[in-house]
């Protein structure tokens, strides 16, 4: 009886995981495009980031280059949002506090033009807020013993942001979406 559960449990626990594959890439980065000129390109890429709830940063630093501010991921209950790809990153943002910024740049090429997305994704670390023992372990459960119950807004915090690389089925999207709205003129 016991092998029985424990391999159910073991099935179980396969299935559950999964094997996960890196996502493949359907466009090149930089993609060309053959028919469309620049400035066309930079207003199709902002216009894609705005729907995706990006705030684009007006004015641009150079002609053909779009750029946007920090957003924080979408978690698993912000099913209208879809910045987070996947479920693997959905999973991510809902347990750690992730952002991500997005460059656009349209450039020239031999025919017509060509547009590189870059995505950088970082996610926020406070060194300070592990427990040193198992005592106070059961501190974070104190209301009156916690950093948001002691929050001073006019306190230095020790946040930081952790570079996590670059978002490549994020960047494959927008890919697509700028495609998409170039293919459909």
């Amino acid at each position: 009886m016991r092998r029985i559960v424990a391999g159910l449990l073991l099935v179980t626990a396969a299935t559950l995981v999964g094997c996960v594959r890196a996502p493949e890439a359907r466009f090149p980065n930089p993609m060309p495009l053959p028919s469309s000129d620049i400035a066309t390109v930079e207003k199709v890429a902002e216009r894609v980031l705005l729907e995706m709830n990006f705030e684009v940063v007006y004015p641009q630093s150079k002609p053909g280059r779009v750029d946007t501010e920090n957003l924080t991921g979408a978690n698993w209950f912000e099913f209208w949002r879809d910045d987070s790809v996947g479920d693997f990153q959905r999973v991510e943002s809902s347990l750690h506090t992730i952002r991500r910024k997005v460059h656009v740049q349209a450039m020239p090429a031999p025919t017509g033009c060509q547009v590189e997305v870059k995505v950088d994704k970082e996610r926020l670390s406070n060194p300070n807020s592990s427990p040193s023992g198992i005592s106070q372990a059961y501190d974070i459960y104190n209301p009156r013993k916690t950093s948001l119950a002691r929050q001073d807004e006019f306190k230095e915090t020790q946040y930081t942001w952790l570079p996590e690389g670059r978002d490549d089925a994020l960047e494959q999207v927008i890919l697509e979406r700028i495609q998409g709205h170039l293919g459909g003129r």
